[in-house]
């Protein structure tokens, strides 16, 4: 691999006009392959990502065509080979950035953390800084979309090969306990800031929106398959999965209960009822 020929997610989301959000769904979906990883913030994309996405611009386009039916056409045309393992090294400056930020963050809050922290932290120059972020503000929403996206980010390949959508929960809330302390600290942040700013306003709903989309379009294939006893509304319910597991977390952590039992009462509840 050329080191010419990968992109970032910002250059990849640029080129094809597709917001981030929606390329890391398809990326989770299976539309896309995975990027290369150089490092636990580093992923790089190449020629195989710009062409998938406007592949799927394409099918999308025509119109009536579910994501099932564009992923069999995109794998069809797309060969979905093993990425190489030859990876270079880049600049990583930026990955350096938001590592440390993340951490700064994670452990002193935003408002406590500048960027003289941050740049000490990182052992780099303010200019470098501002060649990469304008703001902490800019740099602070990329630190969450990161804190996010890695929750689940070693279970996405086991969680759609998983066709039982009760196991396939178990397995969603089960990386979800095991990043929830990072997760709730990084939440929090975003939830508070949120407060008197339309920008981090905006963010806290789509990184909300990313953990519950998926739970509710499972509660409705749920309701679809006559598993819920009762008519629940599927949205409604997605929402309050999503409470009973940050809750039930909590629970795990402060060691009342076991993932097990969390896991399992909250199904019971999606599936059943109260």
């Amino acid at each position: 691999m050329k080191e010419k020929d990968a992109m970032k997610m910002s250059e990849l989301s640029l080129r094809t006009g597709v917001p981030v959000s929606t390329i890391r769904y398809y990326i989770r979906e299976g539309l896309l392959p995975q990027p290369i990883r150089t490092g636990k913030t580093r992923a790089y994309y190449l020629q195989d990502h710009l062409k998938g996405i406007e592949l799927i611009k394409k099918k999308q386009s025509q119109g009536n065509k579910s994501l099932l039916d564009i992923r069999r056409e995109v794998k069809s045309i797309i060969a979905r080979r093993k990425l190489s393992d030859q990876t270079f090294v880049p600049p990583t400056h930026r990955e350096k950035i938001l590592s440390s930020a993340t951490e700064l963050f994670s452990r002193k809050g935003f408002a406590e953390t500048s960027i003289d922290d941050i740049t000490s932290h990182a052992n780099i120059s303010k200019e470098t800084f501002y060649m990469h972020f304008r703001n902490k503000e800019e740099l602070f929403m990329d630190c969450a979309d990161i804190v996010f996206h890695d929750m689940y980010n070693d279970v996405w390949q086991q969680l759609r090969d998983e066709k039982d959508i009760s196991a396939r929960n178990k397995k969603r809330a089960k990386a979800f306990f095991a990043s929830y302390p990072r997760w709730i600290t990084m939440m929090n942040l975003v939830r508070s800031l949120s407060v008197g700013s339309p920008a981090f306003r905006e963010k806290f709903k789509n990184l909300l929106s990313q953990m519950i989309n998926p739970i509710i379009h499972e509660q409705e294939m749920l309701r679809r398959d006559k598993r819920f006893q009762r008519n629940l509304d599927s949205t409604m319910s997605g929402y309050f999965s999503m409470g009973m597991a940050e809750y039930g977390a909590a629970l795990i952590e402060k060691g009342i209960c076991t993932e097990e039992e969390v896991s399992d009462y909250i199904n019971r509840i999606a599936e059943k009822g109260l």
